[in-house]
């Protein structure tokens, strides 16, 4: 059987290309204001201002001072910060719900599953309930043919004793408690 068309995923990658376009867009749209700009501006200086701290930290340097970059570069790398943010959020939304459907569906196979267990547990309960019906019926029967059972050479029936009764019941009684089934009924 063919595996079936990812849907999801290409509606993730769908979303992803699509989110580059916008983040264009949103870019564009933060510019065209004095007071995007200035964010703009701000959020480049930031980010100049960390990017620049970590190289020098990363080769071993204290650092005294960073140089603020010019107005309009500022503002180039405060838009490109903003887009790239966009993209990285959605793209990280995106791979949150991918997730969280795995998640879901792995839940519903435990759950089916379980069902799938405790339909045969109950099934072979009922078989030994009925099986057990039969055995006394059987003894019943024994019981009543057995003058009749010794005249044709049989042996004689005799009860088990409760000792072997408790002892076989507590054997049943520790086999299932360490059922298949690890988390009890």
């Amino acid at each position: 059987m063919a595996a079936a068309l990812p849907l999801s995923k290409l509606a993730g990658l769908l979303v992803k290309t699509l989110a580059k376009p916008l983040a264009k867009r949103i870019k564009h749209e933060a510019a065209r204001t004095a007071s995007g700009q200035n964010s703009l501006i701000s959020l480049g200086q930031l980010t100049h201002g960390v990017t620049s701290r970590m190289t020098v930290w990363s080769m071993g340097y204290k650092v005294k001072s960073i140089a603020p970059l010019e107005e309009t570069k500022a503002l180039a790398k405060g838009a490109e910060f903003l887009g790239e943010s966009f993209i990285f959020l959605v793209a990280g939304g995106i791979v949150v719900y991918e997730y969280d459907r795995s998640v879901q569906s792995a839940k519903v196979k435990e759950k089916k599953r379980y069902d799938e267990m405790m339909a045969t547990d109950a099934a072979l309960e009922v078989k030994l309930h009925s099986l057990d019906l039969r055995l006394k019926a059987l003894e019943k029967v024994v019981k009543g043919n057995s003058s009749l059972l010794l005249l044709l050479g049989g042996e004689k029936y005799v009860d088990p004793n409760e000792q072997e009764v408790e002892d076989a019941q507590s054997k049943y009684d520790d086999i299932s408690r360490r059922k298949w089934w690890p988390f009890g009924k």
